[in-house]
This record gives C-alpha cells, structure tokens and sequence, in this order.
C-alpha cells in the first residue's frame, strides 16, 4: 500500500465544512496538497482494481463491513474522502489506576522506530516454532504501509519466549495487511497470509521468523480478512494441508474457503460456505486430530441483516480435507448486535463508545476433544443498559451437543468488554483474553483481561485478571479507514505452560503492539530447561526437567522415558519428583550409532494418576565429519555470478558447514566471504568482487569437532560495469566516502525549498556517513555539486561510480518525485543532465510527473520508493580531456513525501583504466636461455 497522509483529507475538507471556517492562503495551500496527495494514492492502486470493485463502495451493505479492503479500495477508487478518517478519537475523562499484574506489558512493535503521522499496529496474530522456542508475531502496520509505502503488515521475533521482541520490519512492499500466522510442522517453517492487490497472498519463512518471501496469490477480487489454520497432526490423512477462510465481496459477502496439499504451490477451487445473500463477515477456522476442519464466522440474521440484525455464530464441519462442508448447529443465535448508538451514527456502521468500529467475530479452538468458542454480543437490548459482553461456550462432536453458554467478563459492570481470543493447552487450560472498560466509570479507556479454566471450560471458577500495566485511551489514525481501531488478535499457548496475549492499545499516543504472558497449569507440567542436546559418543546426554506445580497439586510424579535409541539407557536423578520440583534426565551413548531421536517423557502422578508428557530432541556423533566434495561452481569455471549459488555434497554426520571464500589459494585473514550455514548450498549476501579469480573450499562439524577443508576450487567471476579489461588496472582519479572533510563539494547555486543535502548518519553504505537530501512534503530544488575532477584522454573506459539507496515517492512506473544526475564542463556555469544511455547500471525509473510543480516535471529521474543501495555506474568516456563537475539533483513536489528519508549516495569514486604492458616475448622461446 502507498504511504500518504489521507488524514489531510479529513482535516482540509470536513473539519472545514463542520467548523464553518475559510481555507485561505496556506491553508488553501495545505489542501491542495491534500488532494494531490489523493490522486496520487488512487492512481498507485488503481490498476488492480475494477469498476465493479469501485462499486462495491456504493452498497453501503458490503462497505461497511469490509476490514482491510475497505482501506484498499478507498484509496484504488479515489474515495478516500468518503471512508478514510472522518471521525477523530473521542479522549477519555480519567485513567483508573493500574494495579499489580502477572508481568511487565512488553513491546511487540518497535515505536522508536517510526516516524511520520501514521504510526498504527493493530491486528495480531502469533505463532510458535516448537523446535526451536522462536516466537513470530505479525500485526497490521501503517509505518510501513502509509509513511515507508511498503506492504501494510508487519512482523516481529522472539528467541526468549517473549520476554523480548526485535521488530523485523514489513512483511513485503505488495500486501495490504490483515495478517494470520501459522507454523507447519511438516516443514518446519512459518507462513504468513495476508490481503495483496485486492485479494489473498501467502508468504514463508525459511529462516525461522527472520525474513520471508512470497509464496503465492491464491485468490483475486475484493477479498477482505482471511485467517489461516495447518493440519499439524501427523497422524491425519490431511497432514501438511494449508487452509484459508475469508469474505469474498466480489460474490456478496459470502465465506470462501481454499485448501493447499503442497504448502501454498498451487490451490484447490475455491469454495463458498456461506449461502448467497447473506451478511457475513470474519471467518476462523480451526482443525482436530482426526483431520475434520471447523469454520465459524459472524452473521447478521435476516430478514434485517447488515448493520442492524440480530447475530449468529455459524458453525460448518468438513471430513473431507475442505472439499465438502456440513452446517452444525449454531455457537449461539438470535442475539442483539453490539453497538453504541452514538458511535454507529458517528461512524456510520456498528461501533462501540470511543468511535470504535466493531466487527464482534467469533474465535474456535479445537483440541482435547472439544471444540472451543468465543464471541460477543449485546446481553440486554440495543440501547440500554450493558452493550457488549464476551462468552464462552464449547461443543462436543461425539454427543453433537453445546455446554450452557459462560459470560467470561466477571466484571460486574455495564462497561464494555469485547474482541475475545482463545487458545487451549494439552492439560485442558481454556484462556480468552479480552479489551475490558471496567476501571473507567466513563466506559471509554481500556485494559487487556485474561480468564482461565482449567478444566477443558466445564468451569470458570478463577476470576479474571488484568494484563496491562496502564489504562489506554482510545486513538484514531486518520490515515486509516474511519473509525479503524484493529479488528482481532490472537494468542497461543506453548509447551512450557505459558499464555501469549497479543493486543494493542495507545499509551504512547499511537497504537502499538504488547504482550504479556501468564503461566497456566491444572495440576502440573513438564518443563524442559533445554529441550535439545547434541553430544558426542560416549559422552552421556544430560537434560533437565522442571515440575511445574499449579493450584497447590502436591502428588508425587513418576518420570518414565520411551522412544530413546537402540542401545541407549536414560536415568533419572530424582524419581517420583515432588512439585514443585525437578530432575535431571541422563540418556547413556555408549555404542550407539549417530543419528537424531525424540525421546517422549511422561508423568504419572500417584494416586490421582494424572499424566503429563514433554519430548527432549537428542542428536548424536560418533566422529568429527569427512571433507564434502564440491560441486559448482566448478573448478576453473568462469563468467561466475557475483552472488553465485555454492553447493557441495552432504558429509556424513555433518551439523554444520563453513564455506571460505577468498582471492588467494592460502585463505590468509581477512577472508573475502564466509559463512556457516546447516544445508549444503548457500549463496552469498553480499556481492562478491566481480572480474576476479576467488577460490572457495568447505568443512563440516559437529559436537564431536570439526573434519577437514575439501580441496578449494578457484572462479572466475563475471565483470560489471565499471570493471578494467583484463590486462588493465584501475586509477582512481577522484574518491571519497564522505567521512572526512566534505568541503570541496558545494550545495549549487539555484537550490530552494526547506532542505538541502547534508551529512546524514541515518543510513551509510560503508563506514558512518553519507550524503543525503531528504524528500520533504513540499516543493524544493535540492543541489549537490562535487569539485573539479580532470578525466584524461587513452584511459578508456572513464567511469563514474557510486552507490545510492533511494526512498523517494514513486507513481508505478513513473516518479512524483526524483534525483536526476547533471554534469558540467565549464567550471560548473551551466549543468547538462546526463543521459539514459551513458547509465550502464541502476537507469533512471521513470519520468517526473508534470501535474504537482515539481521543479523537475517531465525530466527522467531516479525514484526507488524504496531501492536499497545500488552500485550506480555512469560512462564518462565521452568526456575524456574535459575537466568536469558532477551535479546531484532532487526536485520534490507540492505534497507528500518520504521524510526523514530521501536519496543518499556514498563511496564515489572516478575511475580510468590503464593497460598494463606486457613482458618481450619476441626471444622467449626456450632457446635463447641461460644455460
């Protein structure tokens, strides 16, 4: 999604007609960039739209409960003054006072990173890798989608079991939010789905939650809030299978579900769950052991329907891998549709108090037998007394019946509690979280609530407790779709016995992510202090294993092992363990042969004979691993890529490879490259040198050490732009890499507007400074003019090279704004810009757009929105004898802008290229030698 500040919109045209004031002067100039602003953000979307789609907007039916989409279409149609931030946030009157909670709220989104007026995380969802305990956050983010127009979903990652997040930045440049996150075991990798050009995109991550790549777009047309569910039991004949349910307004609000058995490659037709001509909206699915797949979403009943209908919580079943589904009977029905009347009129569609849109969907869990559901609605009729409560119920497929119906909010008041999630642990702990109103009398600020049962939800006997450390006041972002304040979140429960919440909530001013994290049991876990272990035969395995005690359960736990390899003995260092309490476990590797194995400890407590497992990973060696052989690229090969693939032969017992990469036979310090990967390929992250002979070389390692190098191979890599002939060296006639005295270059003569270029720390390409003119929100002519430099004549081929990384407003293919190069040959009294065809790398995007002033209309220029840093080579050659001045330029129009970034370039150097002369070889012939 394109970045710009649709609250302009809002401020310049309808705060202007309620409050009856004139816009004159700068503030008629401050709404002309607004509307340019407009434009602009339609014609950046408007290619994967159609008129159809655009009318969609014109059923106020379909609009009013769309999520994500809503924001898309808003912006791709030019109806941004329709359904972007029309309503401004409504401040509480007083923040009750926080008391004593289960931990410390802990930030999921970095704040200090963003900049800008749009600042928004909302929408969560998370997943657990069990292998490795990595925790992957994901959330919509309007940083990344309005001020660095990147994709609008975001994502973060935790190796501590979330004590602390590192904030990974945006998922892609192409998707337009409303994240779901799922980790597949069959794999062993996070997926992540989200809206993309109007419909659905699926992206993986093959690193763990580090980074991820597109996958797939598994659905087109006006599709909106779509959630991801994995078949992860290995035992289901539906093992590894992707499903994604959501709302497809392209065929009136219908429930569309799509199923993939090869992890996002291709996908099944796509199939409507729902009947035609009803208002749905907010699907979930969930999956049992035995491979059945549940769905549930929100129904408006008829004959009202969409807004003002009473709800249902539709329940479907498939037994068929999502093939087929079958109606159940509904969670609930027939219940009043939660809504403030104030906010509904001020919003124009179902809000609470606070100007809050709301989409009251339901949340299903299946596990221990039993599927779990939450949802919302309005427990006492439409404008009196309480408007929005949270309940539980939960369904037992093998009697087809539904448990009485459990009010999870304990609060005693009328205030608001709302947006539930739910997730269920092995021992049969249910938690739902939820955003409460119950500390404030005026039923305006907020805190996030969790209750727990510990008996699969047959009873609710512990209160509710408090999450946040502060009360929140409720903040809009205008740049959002009106009324926007995050529809959903999730949470999960791992292994250790631990809840993760995930919400988001305006402490700082702005919406940001949290989480909090509270320990749930029924009687006692197994905890792992370290799940994992690698030794090396005969060295024994040692683990150690914590007993959790939960709710004063103090039988004693009988340990036992199974699953252990062939040959192997375990032990226990305390057994039966009184909780709380803990064991070390010792696995024996004497004669046993290398390999990997899960080996599954249970519980038994006595006389309760309550049961409880964990699993502890083990790998074992019995030697260091032999030298791989190497593959490609291969020896002596030449015109190699300068990130070429490197791939060589798996050594047996092998953990670990570290490849070498250097431009001589002896790999003497420092070394070119090098890496330690776990596969048997890698490519480099870097650019290697290019026109250059390297050798390369590889050894494996594990626990028991590390095996020889194999035998280097040597390449040849292929030559850029800006590379010497063979034969020939390169003469630096002018470089600099802006650290030093920066004096010679000049800001030029004619430069105008609120910035000019300047040494920046924000973003160097080597070392710790570069030049940088920002892209400001209004009209400048931005000028950088370098010293004298002389190119001489016979050293062809003369070269300019630099390395610029560019966040400057783009328009597709085309620019708003743009950096153009210029060059001058008499002393830097007139400028020519230099042209397409002497740009040998990195060319001009496109053509400055001639509709927003911007000094530079009409000129081809440079506008990667964003382009991290690029080699840019130009070709002097033409110039050779003259002495020349270069000119950096950057024109920026009347509205928007990348601000605190814009075009850096760093490490410039002039270059010429001199022949080396070869040796007298007429006499070399053997002959004429010495003897």
């Amino acid at each position: 999604m394109s970045r710009y500040p649709f609250g302009r919109v809002h401020v310049g045209g309808v705060l202007g007609a309620l409050l009856g004031f004139a816009l004159s002067g700068g503030a008629a100039a401050a709404a002309a960039d607004v509307d340019a602003a407009a434009a602009k953000a339609a014609a950046n979307a408007a290619p994967y739209v159609t008129a159809e789609s655009c009318a969609l907007l014109d059923d106020p039916g379909k609009a009013r409960m769309m999520d994500g989409l809503l924001f898309f279409l808003a912006k791709a149609c030019g109806r941004q003054a329709d359904f972007i931030g029309q309503v401004e946030s409504e401040q509480p009157y007083g923040l009750a006072l926080p008391y004593l909670e289960p931990g410390t709220d802990v930030n999921v989104s970095n704040p200090t990173g963003d900049t800008g007026a749009t600042r928004t995380q909302s929408e969560t969802s998370i997943e657990r890798n069990p292998v490795t305990g990595t925790l992957c956050a994901a959330y919509n983010d309007s940083f990344h989608g309005v001020t660095q127009a990147q994709g609008f979903s975001g994502f973060s990652r935790s190796t501590d079991g979330g004590l602390t997040w590192v904030d990974r930045g945006a998922l892609s440049s192409s998707d337009s939010g409303d994240p779901s996150l799922v980790w597949r075991r069959q794999d062993g990798k996070f997926y992540y789905a989200a809206l993309r050009s109007g419909g659905l995109g699926l992206f993986r991550s093959d690193d763990d939650c580090q980074t991820f790549v597109f996958v797939s777009q598994l659905a087109s047309g006006n599709d909106d809030k779509e959630i991801m569910a994995i078949d992860n039991e290995p035992t289901s004949p539906f093992y590894g299978r992707i499903y994604i349910v959501w709302t497809d307004f392209g065929t009136g609000s219908r429930i569309h579900s799509i199923y993939s058995t090869n992890a996002g490659a291709t996908w099944s037709t796509q199939l409507a769950i729902s009947p035609a001509g009803e208002s749905n909206q907010g699907a979930w699915p969930t999956i049992a052991p035995n491979g059945d797949v549940y769905v549930t979403w929100l129904k408006w009943m008829p004959p009202t329907g969409y807004p003002n209908g009473n709800i249902e919580v539709p329940i479907l079943r498939s037994t068929d891998g999502g093939v087929s589904y079958t109606t159940l009977t509904p969670a609930m029905t027939n219940q009043i549709n939660p809504r403030d009347a104030a906010a509904t009129t001020s919003c124009s569609r179902p809000a609470i108090k606070g100007n809050i849109r709301l989409l009251p969907s339901p949340q299903i869990v299946f596990r221990n037998g039993y599927l779990h559901t939450v949802y919302a609605y309005d427990p006492d009729g439409f404008g009196t007394g309480d408007v929005i409560d949270v309940f539980y119920r939960r369904y037992n497929p093998g009697t087809s019946t539904w448990s009485a119906e459990v009010r999870i909010n304990d609060d005693g008041t009328t205030r608001d509690q709302y947006q539930p999630t739910v997730s269920v642990g092995a021992a049969g702990q249910v938690t739902v979280g939820y955003y409460s109103r119950q500390l404030d009398p005026n039923n305006l600020s907020y805190d996030y609530y969790s209750r727990t049962s510990f008996d699969n939800g047959a009873t609710w006997t512990q209160p509710s407790v408090r999450l946040t450390d502060t009360s929140s006041p409720v903040v809009l972002d205008t740049s959002l779709a009106t009324c926007y304040h995050g529809d959903y979140d999730q949470q999960l429960q791992d292994e250790d016995g631990r809840a993760h919440y995930l919400w988001s909530d305006d402490r700082g001013g702005t919406p940001d992510v949290f989480t909090d994290r509270t320990l749930v049991g029924t009687n006692y876990l197994l905890v792992p202090v370290a799940g994992n272990v690698s030794v090396c035969a005969p060295d024994n395995a040692n683990y150690l294993i914590n007993v959790g005690q939960f709710q004063g359960f103090s039988e004693l736990v009988t340990l036992a092992a199974s699953g252990n390899p062939v040959g192997s003995s375990v032990s226990f260092g305390t057994n039966p363990v009184a909780p709380a309490g803990s064991s070390t476990v010792t696995v024996t590797t004497a004669g046993v042969a290398a390999g990997s194995s899960v080996i599954d400890i249970t519980g038994t407590s006595t006389p309760g004979a309550i049961v409880q497992s964990t699993a502890l990973g083990l790998s074992i060696a019995t030697a260091a691993p032999p030298a791989p052989a190497l593959s490609s690229p291969a020896n002596n090969a030449t015109i190699v890529p300068v990130r070429p693939t490197f791939t060589w032969s798996a050594s047996s017992q092998g953990a670990q490879y570290i490849l070498e990469v250097d431009n001589e036979p002896g790999f003497a310090p420092p070394l070119t490259y090098t890496a330690t990967v776990t596969g048997t390929s890698h490519v480099p992250t870097s650019d290697l040198p290019s026109n250059a002979t390297l050798y390369w070389r590889v050894r494996s390692n594990n626990i028991c050490g590390t095996g020889p190098d194999a035998s280097a191979f040597s390449f040849t890599t292929v030559p850029l732009p800006g590379d010497c002939p063979i034969g020939s060296t390169s003469t630096a006639l002018y470089s600099t890499d802006f650290e030093g005295d920066n004096s010679a270059w000049t800001l030029g003569s004619g430069s105008s507007g609120p910035s000019n270029w300047a040494i920046s720390a924000a973003r160097p390409h080597g070392g710790t400074k570069s030049y940088l003119a920002q892209d400001v929100l209004s009209l400048s002519d931005q000028r950088l003019v370098s010293p004298a430099v002389a190119l001489p004549v016979g050293q062809s081929p003369l070269s300019l090279i630099f390395w610029s990384d560019q966040t400057i407003e783009s328009n597709g293919a085309s620019c708003y704004d743009g950096g153009i190069l210029e060059v001058s040959t008499d002393g830097g009294t007139t400028f020519t810009q230099v042209g397409a065809a002497a740009m040998l790398t990195d060319p001009y995007n496109g053509p400055i757009a001639t509709t927003f002033q911007n000094p530079l209309s009409g000129l081809n220029a440079w506008c990667g929105d964003p382009q991290a840093y690029l080699r840019s080579v130009v070709d002097l050659t033409t110039l050779a004898g003259q002495t020349v001045r270069f000119r950096f330029r950057l024109g920026t129009d009347s509205s928007a802008g990348r601000v605190p970034h814009g075009w850096y370039i760093d490490d410039l150097v002039v270059q010429s290229c001199n022949a080396v002369p070869l040796p007298d070889v007429i006499f070399v012939d053997g002959f004429e030698l010495p003897n």
